[in-house]
């Protein structure tokens, strides 16, 4: 009887209201994102362009009010989803938005991006004009970004880029031999050269940005997202995809006590050991609680392990413990994760799950920090096509938004993908199609 009922306890389960369509006032839209601002305001975002093509605006829209259309005077923002837009709450209940414009350039493969900002002091009324992120040349190698408000109101952002042509001799003297990493696998990204990974700080609300400085001097996963959190004493965390001798994609996690200025020896969160000659567009999740614990999910692609682990870190990330399956099978598509912590020292855990052919929006949950999870919650429709999943908690109240087209519009989309194995054919700036942005949510139980 003990037993049942302690199996009972570690099995949370989550009333979920009617999934509906976020992205209704621009008809198509992709690449959400959501934020939880103080007490408990709500703000989603998405990308959407005229006639579904690839002239993406920005919409943000705070607590179910018409949403704002943002553009940007360099150009489209980009509609991508390992490299969505981000939204973050400040302290003062000041909004930011970090996105990524392209611009195709004759006799690159890929287009090249800027990393611009945005501020809303009204709750997504009115926005200021945008600001580059990056120092040095606006346009060239700047995605994959997170951003990350401090308690404090530091605003952080940090990105995965190539160095500049006059890095210092020093740097690239500290840097262990690299090598280019050849696309052989589908929907690959600025993956044209080496890529490190690097954050920058502003300390006046996003209006003047400290020169970035670099994390590792190792080669980053070009093409998996960064994660970026802040321990209960005002330690900086940022975990990425990194690339070990013989092309082993792990996740790791480095540490800053500085404010980023300078970092620890990135920490590998655990050995996946796992070998691939392209880049799978899945980075990892990061949060901290109240009790200094780092919480660290990620998807990996090893044949006969594949699919989302979570872990965590009592040690201020130095060491991690035993990671745990939420999800895996022989195979795995890339599942792109999420992680939120709540009340009551739970912990949940979203993603695409990438083990079945058509992939499904799935949430597992944690009642006791993250130590045993529930069973699986689908979120999406069986026979929609339903990927890069997203969630906001307040409380016992979650919701996930992700984005969605059908079956067979997706099944399309992966045929013409397979030109990207020809290592010189031109990618252009991603389309909306006929993609569109859900959002369900639930009561925590």
């Amino acid at each position: 009887m003990i037993l049942a009922a302690c199996a009972k306890r570690g099995t949370p389960s989550i009333q979920l209201g009617e999934s509906a369509v976020l992205s209704a006032p621009t008809a198509v839209g992709t690449a959400p994102m959501v934020a939880v601002g103080p007490g408990g305001t709500q703000a989603v975002a998405w990308v959407s362009a005229p006639n579904g093509g690839t002239d993406g605006r920005l919409y943000v829209s705070v607590n179910g009010s018409a949403p704002a259309e943002i553009r940007d005077s360099l150009g489209p923002v980009q509609a991508h989803g390992e490299a969505p837009p981000k939204i973050s709450f400040g302290p003062s209940g000041a909004l930011y938005a970090v996105y990524t414009v392209g611009k195709e350039v004759p006799d690159e493969r890929f287009p090249l991006s800027a990393l611009r900002i945005v501020t809303s002091t009204d709750n997504g009324k009115s926005w200021s004009s945008p600001i580059t992120v990056t120092d040095g040349a606006v346009f060239g190698s700047h995605s994959f970004h997170a951003l990350h408000v401090a308690p404090n109101g530091d605003v952080y952002v940090s990105w995965l880029g190539k160095p500049e042509k006059d890095a210092t001799m020093a740097e690239h003297a500290s840097m262990p031999e690299m090598k280019m990493v050849s696309m052989q696998q589908g929907n690959p990204h600025a993956a044209h050269g080496v890529s490190t990974s690097w954050i920058t700080r502003s300390t006046d609300g996003g209006k003047t940005w400290s020169p970035r400085a670099r994390v590792d001097m190792g080669e980053a996963c070009p093409c998996c997202r960064t994660s970026l959190a802040t321990g209960a004493d005002g330690s900086l965390y940022m975990a990425w995809r990194h690339i070990y001798p013989g092309s082993i994609r792990d996740i790791v996690v480095a540490r800053s006590n500085d404010q980023g200025a300078t970092w620890s020896q990135p920490v590998r969160v655990h050995e996946d050991d796992w070998k691939f000659d392209a880049c799978p567009h899945a980075g990892p999740a990061i949060a901290t609680d109240a009790r200094g614990t780092l919480h660290v999910t990620w998807w990996t692609g090893k044949d006969g392990n594949a699919g989302v682990f979570y872990a965590q870190s009592t040690d201020g990330g130095k060491t991690f413990g035993e990671a745990i399956a939420l999800g895996t099978a022989q195979y795995s598509r890339p599942a792109h994760v999420q992680l939120s912590l709540a009340d009551s020292n739970r912990v949940i855990v979203v993603w695409d799950d990438g083990t079945k052919q058509t992939p499904r929006v799935v949430a597992r949950v944690s009642n006791d920090g993250g130590l045993h999870f529930g069973d699986p919650v689908p979120f999406s429709d069986v026979g929609r096509a339903a990927s890069f999943p997203v969630l906001a908690v307040t409380h016992d109240s979650i919701a996930v938004a992700w984005s969605e087209e059908s079956e067979a519009v997706a099944r399309k989309a992966e045929a013409e993908a397979k030109n990207a194995m020809d290592p010189k054919a031109p990618k252009g700036l991603e389309a909306i199609g006929q993609a569109q942005v859900l959002v369900r949510r639930g009561i925590l139980r």
